[in-house]
């Protein structure tokens, strides 16, 4: 991990106005990705500290005004990493351990028992932070997942082509039964009395 003009590795000052000098340079190894019921969120590890991503959050804790959620943050609670996806290299909010507590306090649906925002808080509160704090990680490595997806995307690929492959192998088959059935209906009628169907 690279940081670049950032004051996380400034002794834990707030945060400057976020600008492209201040873009965290985040490697695939930095981060981990936790899922609960189908919801994916990713965690980059800073300076062995815990931060989200925010739209991650966001979506788990079901709040749908996302940049409200982070206007609502201290400087210090937020900042903004440069993330390789599979889509490349991405600007993405982050947030921090405290912001991600002050996002959980303020949604509504997350203190509601029975909705998906409170089981997953429940869950990350119970399994994953105290994980992260004993072991200094919790989820799929990105690096390890990325290259999984990559290998099930080829797999998915080559087994389309295998299945059209035996589809038409199949279908060739046919195509000869029924060009030898011809064969021998027109050279050899009596033959086809219970030989060849």
């Amino acid at each position: 991990m690279k940081l670049k003009n950032n004051s996380l590795n400034a002794g834990g000052f707030a945060h400057p106005k976020f600008s492209d000098e201040t873009i965290l340079n985040i490697n695939s190894d930095d981060i981990s990705v936790i899922r609960f019921e189908g919801v994916e969120v990713r965690i980059v590890k800073i300076n062995n500290e815990p931060w989200f991503v925010a739209k991650d959050v966001c979506d788990a804790l079901q709040l749908t005004n996302s940049r409200a959620a982070l206007l609502a943050l201290d400087e210090d609670e937020k900042d903004v990493s440069l993330i390789y996806t599979l889509g490349g290299n991405q600007k993405l909010n982050i947030i921090s351990e405290s912001g991600f507590y002050k996002l959980i306090a303020r949604s509504r649906k997350a203190t509601t028992k029975g909705t998906f925002a409170h089981r997953f808080t429940n869950w990350v509160f119970r399994d994953v932070i105290p994980s992260i704090r004993k072991t200094g990680a919790y989820g799929v490595p990105f690096s390890a997942l990325n290259d999984f997806t990559k290998r099930q995307q080829q797999y998915q690929i080559t087994a389309s082509k295998h299945g059209r492959d035996l589809q038409s192998c199949k279908q060739k088959k046919a195509d000869l039964q029924r060009e030898e059935r011809e064969l021998w209906k027109k050279y050899q009628p009596d033959f086809l009395d219970g030989e060849i169907h």
